[in-house]
């Protein structure tokens, strides 16, 4: 797939409220380059990466959706969506589904769903995350944490093999992680990669690049 069909199009961004490191975030953001991108307007991942969009693609579309109405988010939040949104949709939603209803309506209105994510296994992020799976839509998934490469190739071969599949199911940016894969793999495992592709129901891919495309 050609890096223009890959990042062109529109982009829905999620992630946490709280998180250790704004340079992972960043370092995340600077591969894509879209005409739109839809952030939740809540404050952490959602109003940094609005704002840091807003400065390194001052070009772009900037919608940001929110559950309710600006005026219930975060006053830091307000700020930010007030100096560097373009466009701001207000789901006038109260129920305690509002949020989903939010980052479901996000996922509906892009073409791919960028996470910054440290895999928690519950919250907004991770129902996103797992909406845009059910859905088909092309999803990538940056860390927001460091994988401790000594305890994966401790663990047992079954739990090796689950943490690939989980890897792969949610489409971690394989650049963060392909060489601890490729030692998990090749090493510990002593397979080849087409050997786990087939595992995970994939055949006939022969390289990581090939399955993460699948």
């Amino acid at each position: 797939m050609a890096d223009e069909d890959y990042y062109s199009g529109s982009i829905a961004i999620t992630g946490h409220r709280e998180y250790p490191d704004r340079a992972t975030l960043y370092r995340g953001l600077d591969r894509l380059n879209a005409r739109n991108y839809y952030f939740g307007g809540a404050r952490g991942v959602d109003t940094d990466a609005l704002q840091y969009i807003s400065r390194t693609q001052p070009g772009s579309i900037r919608t940001v959706v929110v559950p309710n109405r600006v005026i219930d988010q975060p006053a830091n939040a307000r700020a930010m969506i007030s100096r560097h949104s373009t466009n701001v949709i207000e789901l006038r939603n109260v129920g305690p589904d509002r949020y989903f209803i939010r980052n479901k309506f996000m996922v509906d209105n892009t073409k791919r769903t960028v996470g910054f994510y440290d895999y928690r296994g519950r919250g907004g992020t991770y129902q996103t995350i797992n909406y845009a799976r059910s859905q088909g839509k092309l999803l990538e998934v940056n860390p927001l944490v460091e994988f401790n490469q000594e305890e994966i190739i401790s663990r047992s071969h079954d739990d090796q093999l689950e943490w690939i599949k989980q890897m792969h199911e949610f489409k971690t940016n394989l650049s963060s992680i392909k060489m601890i894969l490729l030692l998990l793999i090749l090493k510990k495992l002593q397979m080849t990669v087409a050997d786990i592709a087939k595992k995970l129901g994939f055949p006939g891919c022969n390289t990581l690049e090939q399955l993460w495309s699948r």
